[in-house]
């Protein structure tokens, strides 16, 4: 159970939201899914060529669909436009667009039986084909031109009307959007009313009922229609007939992955991942290589910080397009999510350079520039989508900048982008909830319930949305204690006693992490320590399932609580909340521009440990005596996705022996420097610069060379190994034999030749015991509860012998260090209420003398409920 708290603990206690989101998904559907050799497809015997060709396309085996027409020569004219078909298809995904455009522009003409003659280009299939392929080059104006020639020519074009709908939505002309879906609702009255009785017709019946590909057009049109018009709102069986939709698509054709894609989008627009992956599964066993779906599944593993993943499906849409604009749409996404917006600049301009009129393209580049702090370049890119868009009243690109500014902490600047947002768009369920979940990282927590609830009444059922609500409503009844600089919001009948110890520890450090940073946050620090979990979970990133003991969001501080039932177990909470403090203090003074890297090493140095687990040294000296530590420019990545088991922590390690040795070499001003360096949102080497007159490589060599002369005598090498090993024999030899002294000798001797181990010291402090020198036991007992993460027997041993020695002030300090630990265990709080007693801390015992009886009745309510 240690273990696996400690090993909890090396992602955290530190880590941010975001940090913790990639535990929410579980791990049975986050495995890769991308195939790397594509299986060779199996064909009925009666096929031919143009079959053949036509399988290998739709399955995504676009080179090997072209290779197989070249062997159709002189095709009848009931194949030209299968042909044209499979050839643009294969062509667009291929990126080769003008080739593709030109195959579905075939002028020829030919004439079938009992039909008029018309030419390949005039067919309906091509046309809509043509349209899309147009649309994804992001040439909507064509499209649009096509699509309303489409509609003119052929009413009832399930896929023209539906087409014509989403092009002019992406276009801003959202009269058009609404009235083309509305098309599917108010025109084809009997089909929704068959929809809507449960009565989804039959196969063979004739009409767009029997056509999968026109019933998926149908269940899109009908979902935008529902979101555009606001018309989810108290509608129950609106989404189950919507599903049932794409459900009847696969029914009538069981091959038709489109259907799949569309549920796992409509999925997606409600927040329910792991439904849409399972939907992303069936699309990729048909079709391994189809853009769309890789694009979808690498947003969802976005989502998840799985950025490996991300970099997987990047790589996949590259080997099927070598420039393809979705692929660095996704680079451009994982890279801002990775806090690396220069970064990011890069291949988000190699999209607008081939589709300039690209209107997510543009809203990622306003993104990029309000990340790297250039407002003019970020309006004007917001500008240019407003000019492009026909409303001149976007709303998808502010909302875009809005939620990356909201990634990254910048609330405030956030916020503003969001209202604009809400304003422009209300039926918007993605805004709303974006600004809902805002006002909940910066403690506003009224505005977040009506905003959230605004929200669901758009979107019942969003899952995020539902969750927070649903929490939200449970914190109601929470206990809310306000101190001086602290908001203190716990659930009082999980928890009866956090109340009385978290928010005076928290005041207690306030003036020490202040002054070490010169610096006071502007209002109170609201800190929320929840039940259970799942409470802490969804409050943190909207899903249950994240496994860690606290985060820091802005002024927001949240903590699971530390005891043992629904949560993870006890754990050091006063270091945790420390540490969490220690980033409220970082991103608040540098209006939250300090680098992830630094926060963390600024936070663990202000836990006040030398090292976090056991095994860190060594670790931590192969990898400077090795020469393998981390550039600077490589911690950020170290942090978020780390590639080997230690990398993560080795990060965290690290980031502290930077402070640790600006602080020592430097002066302490010199962190505080390069903190607002950042602030300044200057560079790596600007920053450094700044700090200490050094750039980053200069500044990587200096601190490489002092963090190997550090560890040189921790002895890890061989010759003190092989020394250690003896030593440690002869020591458990000693102690076997009951030579309490001698063994004690031995042991000395191992703490000289490798002062970090903390076996030592456990066997020190035994042995001192049994020999009746509790100075001596106190030393090593120190030592290892400073280090003690979820077990508060150090604590309580110090305390005991101290108040054996009647050094009351001392043993009631360690005594409060266990309730630090563990604030559940009743042996801790009455050993505090004794020491109280007899150094007459009256407001200490008083507070000790409410508590027990409330614990009493606690742990006897647990015990009934076994």
């Amino acid at each position: 159970m240690l273990a696996a708290a400690l090993a909890a603990l090396i992602l955290a206690p530190a880590a941010r939201a975001q940090d913790l989101i990639r535990n929410t998904i579980p791990q049975r559907w986050i495995e890769p899914l991308m195939v790397e050799d594509l299986p060779e497809l199996k064909y009925p015997g009666y096929f031919d060529d143009l079959d053949k060709a036509r399988a290998q396309s739709w399955a995504g085996r676009y080179k090997l669909s072209l290779v197989t027409l070249r062997k159709i020569h002189d095709p009848k004219p009931e194949q030209l436009t299968t042909i044209a078909w499979v050839k643009g298809n294969s062509l667009a995904n291929l990126g080769r667009v003008d080739e593709a455009l030109k195959a579905l522009n075939d002028p020829r003409r030919f004439k079938l039986k009992d039909k008029p003659e018309t030419s390949v280009a005039d067919d309906p299939n091509i046309q809509l084909l043509r349209a899309q392929v147009l649309t994804d080059a992001g040439r909507n104006e064509e499209s649009l031109a096509l699509l309303h020639e489409v509609v003119k020519s052929d009413p009832d074009s399930w896929g023209g009307h539906y087409l014509l709908g989403s092009v002019s939505e992406q276009m801003g002309d959202l009269d058009t959007a609404r009235a083309e879906y509305a098309w599917f609702v108010d025109a084809p009255r009997e089909i929704l009313a068959k929809w809507e009785a449960g009565q989804h017709g039959g196969a063979g019946t004739g009409g767009p009922l029997d056509s999968a590909r026109d019933i998926v057009y149908f269940g899109r049109a009908v979902d935008r229609w529902a979101i555009l018009n606001k018309k989810y709102a108290n509608n129950n069986a609106l989404p189950k007939m919507i599903l049932n939709i794409f459900l009847r698509a696969g029914e009538i054709d069981p091959e038709y992955w489109p259907a799949h894609e569309a549920a796992a989008e409509y999925y997606l627009s409600h927040d329910d991942k792991e439904k849409a992956v399972g939907e992303l599964k069936s699309v990729l066993a048909a079709n391994p290589q189809d853009p769309g779906t890789l694009s979808l599944l690498g947003e969802i593993m976005l989502s998840a910080y799985d950025f490996g993943q991300v970099d997987g499906c990047v790589d996949a849409l590259r080997k099927i397009d070598q420039h393809s604009p979705a692929a660095d749409l996704l680079e451009t996404r994982s890279l801002l999510r990775q806090h690396q917006p220069r970064l990011a600049l890069e291949p988000v301009q190699r999209v607008l350079a081939r589709q300039p009129k690209n209107i997510e393209a543009l809203g990622l580049l306003a993104a990029v520039q309000a990340l790297r702090l250039h407002d003019d370049e970020m309006e004007k890119a917001l500008a240019e989508v407003d000019q492009i868009d026909v409303s001149h009243n976007n709303a998808s690109a502010y909302l875009e900048v809005a939620e990356q500014l909201a990634e990254m902490w910048q609330y405030p600047r956030a916020l503003a982008k969001y209202q604009i947002v809400v304003q422009r768009a209300p039926w918007l369920a993605d805004a709303l909830n974006g600004l809902g979940l805002l006002y909940t990282r910066i403690g506003e927590e009224d505005k977040a319930y009506a905003t959230l609830f605004e929200a669901r009444q758009l979107d019942p059922f969003n899952v995020a949305t539902t969750n927070y609500m649903r929490l939200m409503d449970t914190m109601r009844s929470f206990t809310r204690v306000e101190f001086p600089h602290f908001t203190v919001v716990f659930d009082a009948q999980a928890d009866p006693i956090i109340g009385e110890y978290v928010g005076q520890y928290m005041e207690s450090v306030y003036a020490e992490v202040c002054g070490d940073f010169k610096y006071e946050p502007p209002r109170k620090t609201l800190l929320e320590v929840f039940p259970t979990t799942d409470s802490f979970s969804v409050r943190t990133t909207g899903m249950p399932g994240a496994e860690t003991y606290g985060a820091s969001f802005g002024p927001v501080m949240t903590a699971i609580s530390p005891r043992k039932g629904a949560t993870m177990g006890t754990f050091n909470w006063a270091r945790v909340l420390r540490h969490e403090f220690t980033h409220v203090m970082n991103e608040s003074a540098t209006e939250q521009r300090c680098p992830r890297w630094l926060t963390e090493g600024l936070a663990v140095w202000e836990e006040r440990v030398p090292f976090r687990f056991n095994w860190v040294p060594q670790a931590l000296y192969q990898a400077a005596h090795g020469d393998k530590l981390f550039t600077i420019a490589e911690l950020p990545n170290a942090l978020i996705h780390p590639k080997k088991p230690h990398d993560g922590e080795m990060a965290y390690m690290e980031a502290f022996w930077i402070v640790r040795y600006l602080d020592a070499t430097y002066g302490h001003d010199s962190v505080l420097k390069l903190l607002d360096g950042y602030k300044q949102a200057k560079n790596n080497d600007d920053a450094f610069t700044y700090a200490c007159g050094l750039t980053a490589p200069q500044f990587e060599k200096a601190f490489f060379a002092w963090a190997k002369d550090q560890v040189a005598k921790w002895g890890y090498d061989s010759d003190t190994t092989a020394k250690y090993d003896k030593l440690k024999a002869d020591a458990e030899k000693a102690k076997d034999a009951k030579d309490y002294e001698e063994a004690a000798r031995i042991w000395e001797q191992v703490v000289e030749i490798r002062p970090l181990d903390l076996l030592p010291h456990q066997r020190l402090a035994g042995l001192y015991i049994a020999l009746k020198q509790p100075d001596k036991a106190i030393e090593h007992l120190q030592t290892l509860q400073k280090l003690e993460l979820s077990d508060d027997r150090y604590a309580k041993a110090i305390a005991r012998i101290y108040k054996k020695d009647t050094r009351f002030d001392d043993a009631a300090k360690f005594a409060l260090q266990a309730i630090y630990v563990d604030p559940y265990d009743l042996s801790a709080h009455e050993l505090l209420r004794d020491v109280y007693q007899e150094n007459g801390n009256a407001d200490g015992l008083a507070r000790e003398q409410r508590v027990i009886p409330l614990l009493e009745k606690w742990i006897e309510e647990q015990q009934s409920k076994q």
